[in-house]
């Protein structure tokens, strides 16, 4: 596996294109200029040490739609941090995860219908009943990485294996496209499904806004 800032810069790349985004550099790091609903921009750091991930916050502080991002191995020294009025923890249970893709069955139940809808650099699967979207999830490949991103299952859906099959599909969807590692960003919910897929948890992340 590649170290903590290879990594990071390999999954930041990769993000970038999937969704279609800039990215420029802030004091010498990426800056993803996300122009989301929850955010216009994120700036994300590699394990930059305690005190020069402080004089980053200025960046963000009291701008609500502003976003730094620590990844790191540990990121327990960041949480000791003493942080300005105007910045607040936003995320504090994401990882970033990855996986050496191979096939897996990919069979569902024959009441969801299988959707494909490709959108720029990226394509997103849903699983379907009727009009109702029962499980969804996005998949984008750059060279031989394949990330994953807004992978959900409908609340009355839920623990149904819905999840699994759709990461199966979009598996198959990546390798078939010439990835062959897989890399994404979860939260503590979803790391539990990723992990009985094989998915290992490489480093963990920290992320602040401002308010």
């Amino acid at each position: 596996m590649p170290d903590a800032a290879a990594l990071t810069e390999r999954w930041i790349a990769a993000w970038a294109h999937v969704r279609d985004i800039e990215v420029t550099e802030l004091d010498g790091w990426p800056l993803v200029h996300t122009r989301s609903r929850t955010r216009e921009s994120e700036l994300i750091c590699s394990d930059p040490g305690p005190e020069a991930f402080s004089s980053l916050m200025r960046h963000i502080d009291g701008d609500p739609r502003a976003m730094l991002t620590v990844i790191a191995k540990d990121v327990s020294p960041y949480e000791e941090l003493t942080l300005p009025p105007g910045v607040r923890v936003d995320r504090d249970d994401e990882t970033l995860m990855t996986l050496t893709l191979a096939p897996t069955p990919t069979s569902h139940d024959a009441e969801f219908t299988a959707r494909w809808d490709l959108q720029g650099s990226c394509v997103v699967l849903r699983l379907e009943t009727g009009n109702t979207v029962a499980s969804e999830g996005t998949v984008g490949v750059l060279g031989d990485i394949a990330v994953f991103d807004a992978v959900e299952t409908s609340p009355g859906f839920q623990r149904r294996g819905l999840g699994s099959c759709v990461m199966s599909m979009l598996t198959s969807y990546a390798l078939d496209h010439g990835a062959r590692n897989g890399i994404l960003a979860a939260t503590a919910q979803g790391r539990a499904m990723y992990e009985s897929l094989g998915w290992d948890v490489a480093l963990e992340m920290r992320s602040l806004m401002g308010t």
